[in-house]
């Protein structure tokens, strides 16, 4: 376990620190669906007692990244097709409802400077290291999508299933398509600057649905290799 876990510095509290790492390591992909959380080797791992563990185990649980079994332990939750399900059809609502509230407050320069960054994933491999690239600059623009809504709720909200959008991101690495994407996310920022609402809602949703049947074809292909 000790290799899964890193030094996050002291700014933060040591349930703070706790909870960050438990969860960077799940949400990044290094702690697959499924695995098991011995709290004797996650103290051991972090030279702390269990008690910040537990109240760790406690906070993923609530935001659904950790299932806690009586008398069992905790482990990474598994994730399945009606999750993936439930997590879209939110995000379809929430970032709909943010993109037409920031319509014409979005700054067109930084939608370029993205829109430059997707173009020079054009012609690169979808292998690891450039998923991982790839993801960070996707999340970056789905940020500035909604920073300027005017909601300081809804963006939390939005912040919230980021991470849990990003946590299935991670896992269907092999899924990714960067010529689909690149095209999508182009489409999205030339609506955006054309302050054209109908079209802009028309390109982010087919974006999303087709981010959603890469995230259900990669837990099917799980659930058929395990049969």
């Amino acid at each position: 376990m000790k290799k899964y876990f890193e030094d996050l510095g002291s700014y933060l509290s040591l349930k703070d620190r706790v909870y960050q790492n438990i969860k960077f390591q799940i949400t990044r992909g290094t702690l697959k669906p499924g695995t098991r959380l011995p709290e004797e080797e996650l103290s051991k791992a972090m030279n702390i007692s269990r008690a910040p563990i537990r109240e760790a185990f406690n906070r993923l649980e609530k935001e659904g990244f950790v299932t806690i079994i009586p008398r069992k332990g905790a482990a990474v939750s598994k994730i399945t097709t009606q999750i993936i399900e439930n997590i879209f059809e939110i995000r379809e609502s929430l970032e709909s409802l943010a993109v037409k509230k920031s319509i014409g407050k979005i700054s067109i320069k930084k939608l370029e400077e993205v829109g430059d960054g997707f173009k020079k994933f054009i012609n690169k491999l979808t292998n690891a290291e450039n998923c991982i690239q790839y993801l960070a600059l996707d999340k970056k623009f789905h940020d500035l999508l909604s920073q300027n809504c005017g909601n300081k709720k809804l963006i939390e909200l939005l912040v919230n299933l980021q991470e849990q959008i990003h946590w299935l991101r991670n896992i269907s690495l092999k899924r990714i398509t960067f010529a689909y994407s690149i095209k999508e996310h182009l489409a999205i920022i030339e609506a955006l600057k054309k302050n054209n609402e109908e079209l802009i809602i028309k390109v982010l949703l087919q974006h999303l649905e087709r981010a959603k049947k890469s995230s259900l074809a990669e837990i099917n292909s799980w659930n058929t290799a395990s049969e």
